[in-house]
């Protein structure tokens, strides 16, 4: 019969058998664990300041464009100085730089277009900021007179022959060519020398210091110059060779003439020490 279980007696439980589950490595394989992606660094401030380089480059060209190219520094005002016979309209419109930008101006060339009107000897041109030149000239000034062939002339102290020029004084001397044209090579007399001989003649005291007048200065080719004296023996200097001895000789003579009855009609300088009275 069988044995029932009393009430001191434990109840024991089948031992249960486990059972190990296989474990497919392959599919819950473990890697290497994922990184997350770097944040991207944006350079704002480098962004910034090349935006910033760019437009100020860009607003220096616009401006830079602005004052080349727009009416900002422009020529609106020509002041003229110096001018007597001169037309003041003749020599702005010679100038040619109105409207034009003072920063590109050529202002050497512009006195060099001003210089050849004929009245003209010399100019200069300078910028007056910020909308203005200034034009100073020296007109031509007329020295004396040169006459040939009974052609009359203006000339300057060196012989050039003036179309154009400021009148010479009342007392300028007045020198007559025998012989000669009335074309001028070069627009200049036939001797230059005997011009620049007249005008030392007459400024360096020679004719106060001899105490003699002269009337008149003539020139010949082959004589060179001749000066005509009130009252006395005329001249014949030649050319400016030997100036200082001449001036001498000639005043060593008007002493010993002015105790000589005898008034010779010229004395001539032109060989040094052989000096010919006539």
């Amino acid at each position: 019969m069988p044995e029932l279980p009393g009430r001191g007696s434990r109840r024991t439980r089948p031992a249960t058998r486990s059972v190990q589950r296989p474990v497919h490595a392959g599919r819950f394989a473990l890697g290497p664990a994922a990184r997350p992606k770097p944040r991207r660094h944006v350079p704002w401030r480098r962004i910034g300041l090349t935006a910033g380089g760019v437009a100020l480059l860009g607003g220096m060209a616009y401006g830079l464009a602005w004052v080349l190219l727009g009416g900002s520094l422009r020529v609106k005002e020509v002041h003229i100085d110096g001018t007597e016979i001169a037309d003041p309209l003749a020599v702005a419109a010679a100038a040619a730089l109105d409207g034009r930008s003072l920063l590109r101006l050529d202002t050497a060339q512009a006195a060099v277009r001003i210089a050849a009107l004929p009245e003209i000897k010399s100019a200069s041109v300078t910028r007056r900021w910020p909308h203005g030149i200034a034009i100073s000239v020296i007109e031509e000034q007329a020295w004396g007179y040169w006459q040939s062939a009974g052609r009359r002339v203006e000339i300057d102290e060196d012989g050039h022959v003036l179309e154009r020029a400021r009148p010479a004084a009342a007392n300028a001397p007045t020198i007559i060519e025998i012989g000669g044209a009335t074309e001028f090579a070069n627009q200049h007399v036939t001797d230059t020398d005997t011009v620049h001989l007249v005008a030392q003649l007459a400024t360096d005291g020679t004719f106060e210091r001899l105490n003699v007048r002269p009337m008149g200065f003539v020139f010949r080719r082959d004589r060179g110059l001749t000066v005509l004296v009130d009252g006395g023996p005329d001249v014949v200097f030649g050319d400016s060779s030997n100036y200082g001895f001449k001036v001498a000789t000639w005043a060593a003579l008007v002493r010993e003439l002015a105790q000589d009855a005898h008034t010779p009609r010229e004395i001539d300088l032109r060989f040094g020490r052989r000096v010919v009275v006539r």
